[in-house]
């Protein structure tokens, strides 16, 4: 069911910042207990609007990538970062990569897991961290309706042997919550979680919903995840 889907930058900008916290708690977990482990430089990968690396990873050269254009002006970009509107598969630089972040978009990068991995090595940074949930808890119920009930999807989950050649050091589990007004919008913002035809679904999925919770609203899992490179 899975299909490459790419985001417009106002449903990434509605989702970060009117109906999810992740990316505030995200931050606040770097700025206090990660630091050290994002060794510069580092390579956001599907950085969206740039949030996170500018408010967590101040005075770190950073690269950020999406294939959205995103403009200065209306997402701030510190100096020492570097933001360019490229494709992870076809990044190329000649600069020593530390780290590579990949914080909510390994669904968009996953579909051939030996491409992904051959990439991730080919930049040979000394860490990769990821941003994931953990869909063991109502999202995961959620992850459940979607493959059971919608014809397109590309929801997020774990890969098994990403990334090859690095071992899981450090992994910091935190939750986040969705917000919204209604349920037709809450459903809306699942839909963008599991890149599922939120016109084709709209229905189906607002009566799942509502059947499962008393807000439109819910708490969810996720972790920051630590892989380190096995030989260095």
């Amino acid at each position: 069911m899975k299909q490459i889907n790419t985001l417009a930058k106002k449903q990434v900008f509605d989702f970060k910042k009117q109906y999810c916290n992740e990316n505030d708690v995200i931050i606040e977990i770097i700025k206090h207990e990660l630091q050290h482990y994002f060794k510069p430089t580092i390579l956001d990968v599907g950085s969206g609007i740039g949030d996170i690396a500018f408010n967590a990873l101040k005075d770190k050269k950073t690269i950020l990538i999406d294939p959205n254009a995103i403009s200065k002006h209306d997402y701030p970009c510190r100096p020492e970062h570097i933001r360019k509107k490229a494709d992870f598969f076809e990044f190329h630089t000649k600069e020593k990569i530390g780290t590579i972040f990949i914080a909510h978009t390994l669904q968009f990068i996953d579909d051939d897991i030996n491409e992904l991995n051959k990439k991730v090595n080919e930049i040979n940074p000394e860490n990769v961290i990821t941003v994931l949930n953990t869909n063991n808890d109502f999202m995961g119920e959620l992850l459940e309706w979607t493959y059971s009930n919608c014809s397109v999807s590309n929801p997020e989950i774990r890969i098994k042997n990403f990334p090859s050649g690095y071992n899981l050091i450090k992994s910091v589990p935190f939750k986040a919550e969705i917000k919204c007004k209604d349920f037709k919008t809450l459903a809306e913002q699942v839909s963008y979680l599991m890149l599922i035809d939120f016109a084709e679904n709209e229905i189906a999925l607002v009566h799942f919903l509502k059947s499962k919770l008393s807000e439109p609203s819910f708490i969810f899992n996720q972790s920051i995840d630590i892989h380190h490179h096995k030989n260095k």
